[in-house]
């Protein structure tokens, strides 16, 4: 009897021994399972994160840069001139005109001569040397298309074997330009108009895109 009560104290004695972790556990968790710190919150990155000073992978820009442009389907796509009010050399503004309408250019092939007029007003005449035959130039109503103020010819060289000069280049239809060249007193250009320098130059500096452009026989 005795050792039995002995027995009894030493089981009592482990099992309590054994249930002081679990108690330990069950006071902190009471569900009963074990528990973590919750992570801690990462700050977003600002909204311009990777906009200021990181480098980025945006295509590299494919305008080319402007060059002179030779007579034919390249004008054709669309060279234009300056738009009203703006000058065609960078930097310089041109004279305020009246509007389109009331700038006029015409050109006499029979007489080999242009007048230009504002507002009916005629402001300035001269010599032209328009084409020879089998070339001629076209007649008809038409209107300014662009301006080029450094421009060479894709079909026709120069005395000296090289493509052509066509200074103040002012675009009438396709491959037909009013600019300076030289006037021997007679038709004598493949198609275009020439003009004196200076004639060329004061043209050049009034004429807009679509301002009227008359040519007669």
């Amino acid at each position: 009897m005795k050792y039995m009560n002995w027995l009894g104290f030493r089981l009592a004695t482990a099992l309590l021994v054994a249930a002081l972790p679990l108690a330990e556990c069950l006071a902190q968790n009471p569900f009963g399972t074990p528990t973590t710190s919750p992570p801690a919150p990462v700050a977003a990155p600002p909204a311009d994160a990777g906009l200021a000073g990181a480098p980025t992978n945006a295509p590299a820009d494919s305008a080319a840069s402007p060059t002179a442009t030779p007579d034919g389907a390249a004008d054709q796509a669309g060279a234009v001139g300056p738009a009203p009010g703006e000058s065609s050399a960078p930097g310089k503004k041109e004279p305020v005109l009246p509007s389109g309408p009331s700038r006029r250019l015409s050109i006499h092939l029979g007489a080999q001569r242009f007048t230009y007029a504002e507002g009916g007003q005629v402001l300035r005449t001269g010599p032209v040397s328009s084409g020879k035959r089998g070339y001629g130039t076209p007649g008809g109503s038409f209107r300014v298309l662009s301006k080029q103020r450094h421009k060479v010819s894709s079909r026709y060289a120069g005395p000296d074997g090289r493509p052509a000069s066509m200074p103040y280049a002012i675009q009438f239809q396709s491959n037909y330009f009013i600019h300076q060249g030289r006037l021997p007193g007679y038709p004598a250009s493949h198609g275009c108009v020439r003009l004196r320098g200076s004639d060329a130059q004061f043209l050049f500096s009034r004429l807009r895109p679509g301002d009227p452009v008359l040519i007669t026989r």
